[in-house]
């Protein structure tokens, strides 16, 4: 059977907008190569990358860099100078030998109080402004020339470092990796409607027009599973409530098929049209959610301990084929390498929802000054061998050979170019890929994704690559040479070449554009942050209980007494201003980007 996709408050501005626009919206005095319509990359990438090289050749002092940054979870660090062979490689590049110091809140905590910072260092938005103040951090400005792949190939990012995150200097003090100036369809890490694919077909494939269609789908697999091979009990949902209150009351689920997301705790945004949506509002995301995990609780498929559990349960009763369904594709990475050693044939998919204007499901994103959450600057104690060597590595992380070898293993050993200049994996790595699943990681891919400068699945812009995803694997010829049984029957099934244009090809989709979010505010005044906390220490107790009701009559008297509630403790002040700061970041936004 083949089934096609059928049819179906200008107070922040006034303080830097002066100073943005007077830069003139470039990245170190003449940004006149640039291109806004390929990434912001020049057009010659390959020349501006060979300038950076240059730049960085005459003076390529080994230098040992003290990094605080994250560990990827595919493939994790030890604290330490680091010794495989993409940092080999990257020493080889830039002179750096990187010395990584884990990444945690505590940490980071501590430094941002005392200003005693390692050489580079992940820190949040919060904390920039006071280290600033304190003299804490080094500006940048003198030493973009030694990083033309981000100074010019991520200008934006570079103008809304000096105009958001600079004390109101004009000067560049942050750096915001993860970055992609164009949108690209989320191709790793997705969100969606996991679910087992032999287990949907065993269900009867069932069309997804409504929540209601996708919770009978869930039950339908229960009645069918009702227990795990050990006899444990099973669930349609399931979640964790150690992430955040937006992840704790709303499952990335409605995010991708309601196209909704959240701009922090207590308000979100509609991503087609940028709405403003306040919990006032019954199509907040957070309701959605609720109601949805009420029919779920009625129908005996929500797992009891979905708001009390924490993360590493709710990973158990994953790893353990207790819960069917999952909105996070990584959940099911170790499920799909077991499936995967049986010959192929069964796979944890993406179930789309219906194609239509009721579902603009999120497919693509854009990150067009970086990722608030990967911000990096360098300590003032650095003296100018450091500051070079570090400008060197972020030229590095932020071009697409540097960006690509974090991703893929080091240039020249898993992967270089043809003879039309397109980036393939070498024959050697395919051998030996073939031979060792593993193989990439123990060259070192993705073990440096904490620091990579261009987002996990951005397009390159480089001529003869561009287009294609900037990591290889997930280019469409790699991905067909690479399917199993499964994916193939997947893509028949719904008459697509690859599994990412079941997404893609849909008529109703919609982008995110995180650029946005970057200019809200980093911290709120002392009186709404109060409130602020208040609300979201009284929701995570009330939005449960609601959703546990045992009647509809008790779910929406309970709906009505959290909407009296939040007004009686100032949440009217709270959306006000929230809603005024996004409206200043929409304009800055524009201003910025030039849209």
């Amino acid at each position: 059977m083949k089934k096609r996709l059928g049819k179906s408050g200008k107070r922040m501005a006034a303080a830097v907008m002066a100073a943005v626009l007077a830069f003139g919206l470039t990245a170190c005095g003449d940004s006149g190569s640039s291109s806004a319509n390929s990434g912001g990359t020049p057009a010659e990438t390959g020349a501006v990358q060979a300038e950076g090289n240059q730049a960085g050749t005459d003076e390529k002092e080994e230098v040992t860099i003290d990094i605080f940054m994250d560990s990827a979870g595919e493939n994790p660090m030890t604290a330490g100078i680091q010794e495989d062979p993409v940092a080999q490689y990257i020493k080889e590049q830039t002179g750096v030998t990187l010395n990584v110091v884990l990444f945690s809140n505590e940490k980071q905590q501590a430094m941002a109080a005392s200003g005693d910072l390692y050489d580079v260092n992940r820190m949040g938005l919060q904390y920039i402004t006071p280290l600033i103040q304190a003299g804490a951090v080094q500006s940048l400005d003198d030493y973009l020339q030694y990083a033309p792949s981000m100074a010019e190939g991520f200008s934006e990012m570079v103008n809304y470092s000096k105009g958001y995150l600079s004390n109101g200097e004009n000067k560049m003090y942050a750096i915001c990796a993860r970055g992609k100036s164009q949108p690209s369809p989320l191709a790793t890490s997705r969100y969606g409607n996991f679910i087992r694919w032999e287990w949907y077909k065993e269900a009867g494939s069932p069309e997804i027009n409504s929540i209601d269609d996708f919770l009978n789908l869930l039950k339908t697999i229960q009645e069918k599973h009702p227990q795990t091979e050990s006899g444990k009990k099973t669930y349609g949902i399931s979640r964790f409530n150690d992430w955040g209150l937006n992840n704790t009351l709303s499952d990335p689920i409605i995010w991708k098929y309601c196209a909704q997301y959240g701009l922090n705790d207590l308000s979100s945004f509609s991503i087609p049209d940028l709405e403003y949506i306040d919990l006032y509002n019954e199509n907040h995301m957070y309701w959605i959610t609720a109601d949805m995990y009420f029919k779920a609780n009625q129908m005996g498929i929500l797992d009891p301990e979905t708001y009390t559990q924490k993360n590493e349960d709710y990973s158990q009763k994953i790893s353990e084929g207790q819960v069917f369904f999952s909105s996070m594709e990584w959940d099911f990475d170790a499920g799909n390498a077991e499936l995967n050693k049986n010959g192929g044939t069964d796979k944890y998919v993406d179930i789309p929802w219906a194609d239509t204007a009721e579902f603009p499901a999120w497919i693509s994103r854009a990150s067009e000054f970086g990722m608030a959450a990967r911000t990096f600057v360098v300590s003032s104690k650095c003296d100018e061998t450091k500051l070079k060597g570090i400008m060197r590595l972020f030229d590095f992380v932020f071009s697409e050979d540097g960006a690509r070898s974090i991703m893929n293993g080091p240039k020249g050993i898993t992967w270089d170019y043809d003879e039309n200049g397109v980036a393939v994996f070498t024959e050697d790595c395919k051998q030996k890929m073939k031979e060792n699943p593993d193989y990439l990681l123990e060259q070192g891919a993705n073990r440096y994704l904490g620091l990579v400068g261009q987002d996990y699945d951005a397009l390159a812009v480089s001529e003869a690559n561009k287009g294609d995803y900037i990591d290889i694997r997930l280019n469409k010829e790699f991905v067909e040479e690479n399917m199993t049984e499964a994916d193939k029957d997947y893509c028949d099934f719904y008459g697509v070449d690859v599994p990412l244009e079941v997404g893609t090809k849909r008529e109703n989709q919609s982008t995110i554009h995180e650029g946005y979010i970057n200019l809200m505010p980093a911290e709120n005044p002392t009186n709404i942050q109060r409130s602020v906390t208040k609300i979201s220490d009284y929701l995570q107790q009330a939005v449960p209980a609601m959703v546990f009701s045992q009647t509809r009559e008790e779910y929406d008297q309970k709906f009505a007494e959290i909407q009296a509630e939040l007004k009686n403790m100032g949440y009217d002040e709270v959306t006000a201003y929230y809603k005024d700061a996004w409206e200043t970041a929409k304009t800055n936004y524009d201003a910025l980007t030039g849209k």
